[in-house]
């Protein structure tokens, strides 16, 4: 199962998504020391950003597994590293499995939701099995965007994309009954190049790519998006 070239796109935005195929409809971000409603509707499900796991949170994780990073410092290294790479800092929540109605919620109960709602990374549940809300609280308190993401998981097939300035329409795709996992591989090198550098981790870059791309595969197999790890689609 590829990525239909349909619903390749180009990248028109520099905020991390998650793989997740799910449509987006609301991001809440700390402006001017104030939590605010950014963009919603129409306007969040057309901004395409490139898609890793968990978002910001995959650079977390790996300098915590392959670069033996504490939390506080992985957390660090990752906002250096990325305003380096030109990325913002972003994750994600959902509705809860439906629960809250995202799209009739004003702006004042998003904002509240946003804040005492942790959970909807499938990517932070499997990573921090023990304790995933504490890393998205923690991305919070340092003011990390938030993305709300809507709709049930529907990912027909996974696929791991090395073309460098494109991603997936998620939102389109998952309207017409096509979603899929997506993972823009290209775009997270440089954010791994520059902790090699910073962390003085010869080969740090090609370990964590590496752990990436299994990690992906693990995932989206436990997520049924897919199989089999074999069935991970790489295109270049």
């Amino acid at each position: 199962m590829t990525m239909p070239e349909a619903y390749r796109v180009e990248q028109n935005s520099r905020y991390p998504r998650c793989v997740d195929g799910r449509a987006a409809e609301v991001f809440v971000e700390w402006r001017a020391g104030n939590w605010v409603v950014g963009k919603r509707g129409d306007e969040a499900r057309a901004e395409h950003g490139p898609q890793f796991l968990g978002g910001s949170l995959l650079f977390v994780r790996a300098l915590e597994v392959v670069g033996r990073q504490s939390r506080v410092s992985a957390f660090y290294l990752t906002e250096q590293a990325s305003q380096r790479a030109g990325l913002g800092l972003q994750v994600h929540l959902d509705d809860h499995d439906g629960l809250y109605d995202i799209a009739a919620m004003n702006d004042t109960d998003l904002i509240a939701l946003a804040l005492r709602h942790h959970t909807g990374c499938g990517f932070a549940a499997y990573a921090w099995p023990e304790d995933s809300e504490a890393v998205i609280v923690e991305a919070k308190r340092r003011h990390w965007r938030l993305q709300f993401l809507t709709g049930d998981h529907a990912e027909q097939g996974a696929v791991i994309s090395y073309r460098a300035g494109e991603t997936f329409d998620t939102a389109s795709a998952m309207g017409a009954g096509a979603s899929r996992f997506n993972l823009d591989a290209a775009e997270a090198r440089p954010v791994f190049d520059s902790l090699e550098i910073m962390t003085v981790q010869p080969g740090f870059a090609a370990r964590a790519e590496d752990w990436m791309v299994i990690t992906y595969k693990e995932m989206t197999v436990a997520l049924k998006g897919v199989p089999s790890a074999g069935d991970v689609i790489e295109q270049r």
